[in-house]
């Protein structure tokens, strides 16, 4: 399964290849489905890179991306149905509808689309795909823009206003896709459907580095290094050892710091994407990791250890005035209770864990944004 900018660099190889492609991205879901806004699926007449969920609703979406593809067509709305209404012989377990968006990419028209987000994706910076939807005329080529968290020298597919402009930055910061309606006053308000009265913008964020930080080089180091690049992480190895922390044991790790954990820690800058896990060899080194991590705030940290000597790291931690809101934040023990021993079931355990407060996050944060203000909800 390919993440969404994964995706990216397989639409630039197509493009550069000489070949068209269909891409086709969820914009929009209502009730329980499979896949969030913003999955994606890339359709060639040779298969398919990705998916929207798989089953009946996927397949149906992949003949009409294929259809597209067949007969050139610009772009096309298709409403994937899983409430039970689709003529099928099994439903899956999700009862919600999904709103796709299928369009066509050519190589004379999109490959500098699509080579920029490729290269955004290698280089973990944040960049959005904001593409003009209208329902009501889907005959027209969708118009498209790359947009950057400043803004500057932004060219949009539709006049905005400044205030506006604002808006869609603050969406490609957050990196939550959002479906976006446009006001006759330029304003624009967070939709959750599709319009045949009103222009409508689809804002595709990619995230920029999503880093996993894991300090201690050990057995289960090395099954996390494995698991957290399988899962597109971009994977950090910390340890004062070169003997354990090289190229031979972690393959798969994007970088390889070998360093005393508070210095190595200390020199990188640790925001709301990166998630760090402390996995050393004795229980002081851990309680170095986390000390030093404590004085940033990444979106993630966890700590291994028994819950009493945890326990007793926290109570020391909090007795020398570390803020008790940080400790908070702390998973420890850490990983989800699955009655994990092995190195490879304890990286299953924290990687599940993880992925549920990333998950967590994106939903916090597509919801903050209507609730201050941000993104009002369209009436």
């Amino acid at each position: 399964m390919a993440s969404p900018d994964k995706i990216w660099v397989e639409a630039e190889r197509t493009l550069k290849q000489g070949k068209p492609f269909a891409l086709a991205t969820v914009v929009n879901v209502r009730g329980s489905t499979p896949r969030e806004v913003g999955a994606k699926m890339l359709v060639r007449d040779d298969g398919q890179v990705g998916t929207i969920g798989g089953g009946c609703g996927e397949a149906e979406v992949y003949r009409k991306a294929q259809l597209l593809l067949e007969e050139s067509s610009p772009a096309r709305l298709a409403e994937v149905d899983l409430t039970g209404d689709f003529e099928q012989q099994e439903i899956g377990t999700c009862g919600g509808i999904m709103d796709v968006f299928i369009d066509l990419w050519s190589p004379e028209r999109d490959l500098p689309v699509a080579r920029e987000m490729a290269e955004a994706v290698r280089g973990s910076q944040p960049l959005a795909l904001v593409t003009l939807i209208d329902p009501a005329d889907r005959g027209q080529l969708p118009a498209r823009a790359l947009l950057r968290p400043n803004t500057e020298g932004a060219v949009l597919p539709v006049e905005l206003p400044a205030r506006a402009i604002g808006q869609l930055a603050e969406i490609v910061s957050s990196a939550v896709p959002a479906l976006m309606e446009l006001e006759p006053g330029g304003e624009l308000r967070s939709t959750t459907h599709l319009s045949d009265k009103a222009a409508q913008l689809f804002v595709d964020p990619l995230p920029g580095a999503q880093r996993l930080i894991i300090i201690g080089a050990g057995h289960v180091g090395q099954a996390l290094a494995e698991l957290g690049a399988m899962l597109g992480f971009h994977v950090v190895v910390i340890d004062d050892r070169a003997a354990f922390a090289n190229r031979e044991r972690f393959p798969s790790a994007a970088e390889i710091i070998v360093r005393p954990f508070d210095k190595a820690i200390e020199s990188m800058k640790l925001d709301r994407s990166c998630y760090v896990v402390a996995v050393t060899r004795g229980h002081a080194f851990d309680e170095l990791a986390l000390r030093t991590t404590l004085k940033q705030r990444p979106g993630y940290v966890g700590m291994i250890g028994s819950k009493r000597r945890v326990r007793a790291t926290l109570d020391r931690i909090q007795a020398d005035g570390v803020d008790p809101s940080a400790l908070e934040q702390v998973h420890a023990p850490i990983g989800l209770d699955i009655g994990a021993e092995t190195p490879e079931e304890i990286a299953v355990s924290i990687m599940a864990e993880i992925i549920r407060e990333r998950r967590r996050g994106v939903r916090d944060a597509a919801s903050m944004g209507v609730k201050l203000g941000r993104l009002k909800p369209a009436q």
